[in-house]
């Protein structure tokens, strides 16, 4: 019995000994933040004081009721920290911290303009100076000015004159900031020049001024060509170009778990791998931009993927992870937290089970997904964002937004801020971003498109195709003016009739009433945008996996309605005319008015007539136009000219008042009025121009292919088509097309998935002309 005692008074003395030690409340991290706190608890016979080192620093710490806490600032990228305390006057040590900071440790800074006369003045205040270095300060005025002028700087002022003869625009001027370390960053604003005056850049209000004229083209990479690759993008920029568009918007590049259209971010600051390589994409960037074009990235900062990595560290270190507070674990009550799912975890997320919410109550959190934004304009020298989701930031930390537009426009002060949030709550451009969507503002449908009618997951119900003809006035009138209780004056619209969340439009629509929904939001008020295929008539809904754009056809030869010429002569038409891309825009009264409506654009002296016809029957359209508001001249003949057509009418002064315009059944007209008649090459020209000239079907490709492969055939005119598929004995094993087709490019998709491999034809019949052609089949 002795020996039991004493076995156990010595189990528990050395189980005594290995309890005691030195716990760090913290586990490795990339931190966001150079003020940290770090806590630990002692669990032994310790004395009451206790020393945290951290890099080459030693500070000392008391330890009370067995808990110690030391804030410190990281002043350089890598850091160790680790704590030792006297036991018994042997020292104890916890294991070693590694705490990385994940942004650059270099000055911020703000730029402010002031003008008097032709004097610019810019002053410079110091947000951050990381490292508490000595700064040195480069002035430059940009070689892309207007006109060269010269900027003169001492230190934290600039000045600049502007010759009283100087060319009307934009003017930038850039501050390079330095350390004694040799760490730099770049920073800008401008004033613009015009007849009047000379006016500074508001960075919390004013944006530049390409963004009024750009029209805005949706690249889906994974779905935009057979091979989702940056380079293929690169070879359709020039066509896309020569449509009209000026601006790119590319869906999420960053690193995803799942890869698709990219919104399950697992890593903001490293690009996905299934796209191509950061030299490509460089490639595409600079295309771009040699074209003309400027470029815009998808940005994620809602949520990130349950895979990103700090998720997971949430998950595996519970409490002791750095980034336990950096997603939404309680109810806010914030607009949309009816939406709200909690996961097991402590995360919260809106719609998508694996995209949980960031928590913007950390001061940690903003500044990762600020740093994210810069990181790629640092990069690739991007022209701006579009928000995914940011409704939801919007919602649950209102401030965000406006510190992320004064960290951005502060370094590159021309970019485009577009929120995926709605225009017509006024909340969104208040001193927060430059362009909203086109929804309507209830919180309980969150992305309520003004067109839409009602929510459908299998169908694009809208004012055009899915409402009594008799009230599509009063419906379009509501989708135009936010129910009549319009727009905050500096919101600016994003108009679509396609983007990478609802269907595209032709496949609900037909062409008839494609064109016509396209011409009317080219003509309207805001930013207009061609979605991923848009111009060629894609059908289908963008969460499918079907390929858009072969290797080898160009853009106009996949192009079989005709859509390719028609959106670039509505291009034109915009970029052209300063109406149209003003904010002026008012209804005009017209008989009859239950299934048409039209409206006035202006700007200066131009007036541009947008009238609608959503009915199935062509009408003779009695406008009232408010001649006495729009600088007319009463002794003048003017006349309405159809820029899509040439097609014009005659009147004076006073019939302008009531004027009849013939408008054929789901038709949009855009007509500039003027005392002149406009020269216009009609649309229908150009359609012709792209109707190939001769018959013609190419080799099936992929050849060989499994299990699916497209074929593309011309048809210099319209006619019967029969197209089938035979095996190697000469059976028919598939009819593929049987009937009428329009003129054009053609590409239909054969899936032999139900077939074994081996050698198959295709045959097609057109007019006088039989084709056959051999592919191959391989599982």
């Amino acid at each position: 019995m002795k020996l039991f005692i004493n076995t156990i008074i010595l189990l528990v003395t050395i189980s005594s000994i290995f309890a005691q030690g030195i716990t760090l409340h913290k586990k490795d991290a990339i931190v966001w933040g150079q003020n940290q706190v770090i806590k630990g608890d002692v669990n032994g016979d310790f004395a009451s004081s206790g020393t945290l080192y951290f890099n080459d620093e030693e500070i000392p710490f008391q330890i009370i009721d067995d808990e110690f806490s030391v804030d410190i600032k990281l002043l350089q990228k890598e850091n160790t920290i680790y704590a030792a305390v006297d036991s018994s006057g042997t020292l104890v040590f916890s294991d070693t911290l590694k705490l990385t900071v994940g942004f650059d440790l270099v000055p911020d800074m703000r730029l402010s303009t002031e003008v008097s006369g032709s004097q610019v003045t810019i002053n410079v205040s110091i947000v951050e100076n990381p490292k508490e270095l000595p700064l040195n300060f480069y002035w430059y005025a940009d070689e892309s000015n207007p006109e060269e002028v010269s900027i003169t700087g001492n230190g934290l002022t600039a000045n600049v004159t502007i010759p009283t003869s100087a060319p009307f625009g934009e003017y930038y001027f850039r501050l390079i900031v330095t350390t004694s370390e040799n760490d730099s960053a770049l920073f800008g604003t401008y004033v613009t020049v015009d007849s009047n005056s000379i006016t500074p850049f508001n960075i919390k209000t004013d944006y530049a001024g390409w963004i009024d004229s750009a029209v805005i083209y949706e690249v889906t990479p994974y779905t935009f060509t057979l091979y989702n690759e940056f380079r293929n993008i690169t070879t359709k920029l020039p066509e896309i170009r020569e449509m009209g568009i000026n601006t790119l918007w590319i869906q999420p590049i960053m690193k995803t778990e799942y890869g698709g259209q990219g919104y399950d971010i697992t890593n903001y600051f490293e690009m996905r791998d299934d796209l191509g390589t950061e030299e490509e994409l460089a490639e595409l960037i600079q295309t771009a931009k040699n074209l003309g074009m400027r470029v815009l990235f998808d940005i994620v900062q809602n949520h990130s993927s349950i895979h990103h990595p700090y998720a997971k560290d949430k998950v595996r270190n519970g409490e002791y992870s750095h980034y336990y507070d950096f997603y939404q674990s309680e109810n806010d009550n914030a607009p949309y937290s009816q939406h709200y799912t909690t996961l097991s975890g402590g995360f919260i997320y809106y719609f998508w089970n694996d995209l949980v919410n960031h928590n913007y109550n950390n001061p940690e959190v903003q500044r990762w997904m600020i740093e994210a934004a810069k990181h790629w304009i640092k990069k690739y020298d991007i022209d701006g964002y579009r928000y995914d989701a940011i409704w939801g930031v919007n919602a649950r930390a209102p401030e965000f937004a406006r510190e992320m537009r004064l960290a951005l426009k502060s370094m590159k002060p021309e970019i485009l801020m577009l929120a995926e949030d709605k225009a017509t709550w006024p909340e969104t451009f208040d001193e927060r971003f430059d362009i909203g969507f086109d929804w309507f503002p209830e919180e309980s449908w969150v992305s309520h498109w003004a067109f839409q009618t009602f929510y459908s997951d299998n169908s694009n119900p809208t004012i055009f195709n899915s409402s009594n003809q008799n009230n599509r006035a009063s419906l379009l009138r509501n989708a135009l003016t936010n129910n009549g209780n319009g727009y905050a004056s500096n919101a600016k619209i994003l108009r679509f009739i396609g983007n990478n969340d609802i269907y595209h439009f032709i496949t609900h629509h037909g062409l008839e009433r494609t064109k016509m929904a396209a011409a009317l939001i080219f003509a309207l008020n805001g930013i207009p945008m061609v979605y991923n295929g848009q111009e060629i008539g894609v059908q289908g809904h963008p969460y499918g996996t079907e390929r858009i754009f072969y290797p080898g056809q160009t853009i106009k030869q996949q192009d079989g309605y005709g859509l390719y010429p028609f959106y670039q002569r509505l291009a034109e038409i915009r970029t052209n005319s300063p109406a149209l891309y003003s904010n002026n825009f008012e209804e005009v009264n017209v008989s009859p008015n239950n299934f048409t409506y039209a409206f006035r654009r202006w700007e200066n002296k131009e007036n541009v007539i947008g009238a609608i016809n959503m009915g199935d029957v062509a009408v003779g359209l009695n406008l009232y136009l408010p001649v006495d508001e729009m600088n007319l001249e009463s002794t003048k003949t003017y006349y309405l000219t159809d820029l899509m057509n040439g097609e014009y009418f005659q009147s004076d002064f006073d019939g302008l008042k009531n004027i009849t315009i013939p408008i054929a059944k789901y038709t949009t007209r855009i007509m500039s009025l003027s005392d002149t008649v406009a020269i216009v090459v009609s649309v229908e020209d150009d359609i012709n121009k792209s109707v190939p000239k001769e018959f013609s079907i190419s080799q099936n490709y992929p050849n060989p292919f499994n299990p699916s492969t497209k074929i593309s055939y011309n048809l210099p005119e319209a006619g019967n088509v029969k197209l089938k598929i035979y095996d190697a004995l000469g059976r028919e094993v598939s009819l593929l097309v049987d009937g009428f087709e329009n003129a054009g490019r053609h590409t239909i998709e054969f899936n032999g998935k139900n077939l074994s491999s081996g050698v198959y034809f295709y045959r097609i019949e057109y007019q006088n002309n039989f084709t056959t052609m051999k592919m191959i089949l391989i599982k």
